[in-house]
């Protein structure tokens, strides 16, 4: 058990940081880095101070449920809480139906069994020399001890019936904790008789006694070789007529305590008589179940620790002890227990104080009904607080944390009611606030557990609500999988910021490997017109770069997704128009084009391309561009094409006098010429080699007013004819 008492020092490796001094910047709220130049009474170095490197080591606490055997406890546990908040809050179907506090804390402790179970295994199969060992069996103490603590809690504090007597579920808490003398026990009774004989078997019936195992015991000693004797006849008698309280039994707790004294006194007689003399471990053994004190504390010395034997020394004392008198007995207990290591442990009052170890402080606080004390203690398991986030919720619902020592009752013959709430957290509801909000930050920042970290601070606090976005915004992804999840999580949630981003980051991480298709349907994803708007001029672009559209197939099938920029719409209607033309189909490619030029949607840098498109169509023998479709080329033309020319013109006449002035200023051009549509191009568009306006030169426009021309001397004497 590693605690705050045994912490370790973190050594950072960076040789700069130490002669510049090291500075420290906060990354999330469990992980910060350390980097160089922190001191800023130290300057800089001057001459070499660009060229050396500066290290950031990133610190952070290691979330220890990375390792694949106890993985799944995260989701299980998450299963077990997100259903009890159902219950809780009326989410659920039956929630109207009382919840069972007790049987929820069991499903926790059965992932805990399952979870060591698979570590123990785990543990059988890695060779000694493996570096994993260690780790594993460090991992089985942690969740060993958690699993004590959270048994022991079960059914003194969150078992409404523990106000009776708790002896007996004591004693199934040790024999589930110690099962060694009940495992040797069944072994040797299938070995056959003659046990008598092996080194272990007394050893093995005191273990059972010293638990309250007393039917186990009787069956070994039945098989012993003098079990027709006088003396182990008597012993049989006597134990088999052991005074057990019980409070189903209809037996008042006064006249079990007039009964099981009348029994020791009789086994002292005989005891002190020396009927027993023959066999000395028999007697031993009736002197542990008569409540000898000399006997039991004897036993201290072969203990494991403090409470090992606690239990069955209270079955023989006061079986019918209650929790509220559970603290006073234990104390008692631990004193001699602490006193005997003092008399007998090297190093006198040291070796006490070691073999008092944090587990033995956590289950006394347990016993004492110290619920503040065992909230501290149980946020120093290294288990990043699991234990501590589930055990808290769980008494917060059962409402064992509301009630503070100020609303304690003064009624002292209610030990029922006082051994429930005695040990109140008057601030409960902040401490399990704080508890879920910190273990549900720690799941978000952690690439695999995010979505469960959405759960735990989804019922946190109002500040927990709000961080949930923040948080989602900034787990990491790498694959489009992961993008699909946090994206869908996100629009669950109503967070669209969250996933337009991640979409957005898509784009660029697709764009950066001209995955253009990729990038256009992450853009649409977005559902950001100024962002669907910059990836669609991508495209025009390099249209008019290379004379290629990109992606054609995509662009066919967006459908009624083109509707989410005007520049969408523009590019799969110019696709129409390539398509119409391709398939000579030239009287609706012309009535596309004119209406792209008509549409008040056009890219003021596509505008040559449109008017180059147009001179073959205005061609044609037979004219089908009528003539005021003719009327609307020539305008647009004078327009839109003529002042994209001349400001070309002017920019070279005022540039930078001549050389290499030629592709900054066509670069200069288109976004002067887009700056009337708002901010055409962003960072997110990549510059192609080709420049933009190529096409757009004198000859161009020649050319086009010629073929306008005579299209309209055509088209008119049609008309004409025709209305004739």
């Amino acid at each position: 058990m590693s605690s705050k008492e045994h912490g370790s020092d973190i050594k950072v490796p960076n040789t700069l940081g130490q002669q510049q001094g090291l500075n420290i910047a906060w990354i999330t709220d469990q992980q910060f880095a350390a980097y160089a130049f922190g001191n800023a009474k130290r300057n800089r170095p001057s001459t070499q101070g660009d060229c050396l490197s500066v290290d950031i080591n990133l610190v952070g606490a290691d979330l220890i449920f990375d390792d694949a055997t106890i993985r799944p406890m995260i989701t299980e546990a998450c299963r077990v809480f997100y259903g009890l908040q159902r219950l809780r809050y009326g989410l659920a179907e039956g929630s109207n139906k009382p919840i069972d506090y007790v049987k929820i804390s069991q499903k926790y402790r059965s992932i805990l069994r399952k979870s060591l179970e698979k570590m123990n295994l785990r543990v059988q199969e890695l060779p000694e020399n493996d570096p994993a060992l260690e780790a594993y069996r460090n991992l089985i103490s942690l969740f060993y001890s958690i699993e004590c603590t959270w048994h022991l809690l079960e059914f003194l504090v969150i078992d409404s019936n523990s106000s009776g007597a708790i002896v007996s579920s004591l004693l199934e808490w040790i024999r589930f904790h110690f099962p060694e003398p009940e495992r040797a026990a069944t072994e040797m009774l299938q070995s056959g008789r003659e046990l008598d004989k092996q080194d272990s078997y007394w050893p093995v019936v005191k273990g059972l006694v010293l638990q309250g195992q007393t039917t186990i015991a009787r069956a070994l000693l039945r098989v012993h070789t003098s079990s027709e004797t006088h003396c182990f006849q008597v012993a049989e008698q006597l134990l088999q007529s052991i005074p057990i309280y019980s409070v189903y039994s209809g037996l008042s707790v006064h006249r079990y305590k007039t009964q099981w004294q009348c029994w020791c006194d009789n086994v002292r007689t005989l005891v002190a008589a020396g009927s027993f003399g023959a066999e000395p471990k028999l007697e031993e053994l009736l002197r542990l179940v008569s409540g000898d004190r000399k006997a039991w504390i004897e036993q201290l010395r072969s203990s494991n620790c403090w409470y090992e034997y606690f239990p069955g020394y209270l079955l023989y004392t006061d079986s019918s002890c209650k929790y509220y008198q559970l603290g006073q007995y234990a104390n008692d207990w631990i004193a001699q227990y602490l006193a005997d290591w003092r008399a007998d442990g090297p190093g006198g009052g040291a070796s006490s104080e070691r073999q008092f170890k944090f587990l033995d402080k956590l289950v006394l606080s347990v016993m004492e009904n110290n619920l503040v004390n065992v909230l501290q203690q149980i946020q120093l398991f290294p288990d990043n607080r699991w234990f501590a986030v589930h055990m808290v919720d769980l008494l917060y619902h059962a409402g064992l944390l509301e009630m503070g020592a100020a609303d304690e009752p003064d009624d002292s013959t209610s030990p029922s009611k006082l051994s429930r709430t005695g040990g109140g957290v008057s601030d409960g509801k902040l401490v399990r606030e704080s508890l879920l909000f910190d273990y549900g930050c720690l799941l978000m920042s952690h690439s695999s557990f995010w979505q469960i970290g959405m759960d735990y601070l989804e019922f946190s606090s109002t500040e927990g609500l709000g961080a949930r976005e923040s948080l989602l915004a900034r787990v990491p992804f790498q694959t489009d999988r992961q993008a699909d999840r946090i994206i869908a999580v996100a629009r669950q949630n109503n967070y669209p910021e969250v996933a337009s981003e991640v979409c957005k980051v898509m784009t660029k991480r697709n764009l950066a490997q001209k995955n253009y298709g990729s990038a256009l349907d992450w853009a649409i994803s977005s559902r950001d017109s100024a962002y669907v708007r910059d990836v669609a001029n991508i495209f025009l672009e390099h249209y008019c770069n290379h004379g290629v559209l990109l992606c054609e197939k995509q662009i066919a099938h967006l459908g009624s997704k083109v509707f989410i920029s005007p520049r969408l719409v523009f590019l799969r209607t110019y696709y129409d128009f390539r398509k119409s033309y391709r398939e000579q189909a030239y009287a609706k490619a012309a009535e596309l084009l004119v209406r792209l030029m008509d549409s008040k949607i056009v890219p003021s840098y596509f505008w040559p391309c449109l008017m180059t498109d147009a001179i073959p169509l205005l061609e044609f023998k037979e004219p089908i561009i009528p003539s005021k479709e003719t009327y609307t080329i020539l305008e647009h033309l004078q327009l839109d094409l003529v002042p994209m020319l001349r400001h070309r013109q002017q920019k070279k006449l005022s540039g930078s006098g001549g050389g290499g002035g030629g592709g900054q200023d066509s670069k200069m051009d288109t976004e002067q010429t887009d700056s009337k549509e708002g901010h055409d191009q962003t960072a997110l568009i990549p510059k192609f080699a080709s420049n933009l306006l190529n096409n757009c030169t004198e000859d161009l426009i020649k050319m086009l007013r010629l073929a306008c021309a005579r299209n309209l001397a055509r088209a008119i004497i049609i008309e004409n004819t025709a209305s004739g």
